[in-house]
């Protein structure tokens, strides 16, 4: 959710280019932050690299802010992860129109959340 609405009503941003490292997602340094961001979560191997990517291009208070941001996320994931918690109707509604088309609930992490009929 957090993602959808940052992203409303500004209709040069791409969610897509937030999962497809071939889209241009229309952020600044989008192609460096999410280069850093795969690479710190696990998805590429290249994290020395791709820190001093993100230095080079835009400083070290960067890198600082990106480190912290891309930790929050996943203290957050892990705590809905642990509790299973399920999408609530207004949030599943409303993230329902990007989340099919980022394909996000087929990540993994979608089998650790339970349903309430």
């Amino acid at each position: 959710m957090l993602l959808g609405r940052s992203s409303d009503g500004n209709d040069a941003l791409n969610l897509n280019g937030t999962v497809r490292n071939d889209i241009d997602s229309g952020v600044e340094h989008g192609d460096v932050l999410l280069r850093y961001s795969d690479a710190a979560v696990g998805r590429t191997d290249d994290l020395v690299a791709a820190r001093e990517a993100l230095d080079a291009e835009m400083g070290p208070d960067a890198v600082v802010d990106c480190a912290a941001t891309i930790a929050n996320f996943q203290r957050m994931v892990r705590i809905a992860d642990g509790c299973g918690i399920p999408l609530d109707s207004f949030s599943r509604t409303e993230s329902a129109k990007w989340r099919d088309g980022l394909g996000i609930d087929n990540f993994r992490s979608r089998e650790n959340t339970f349903s309430r009929s």
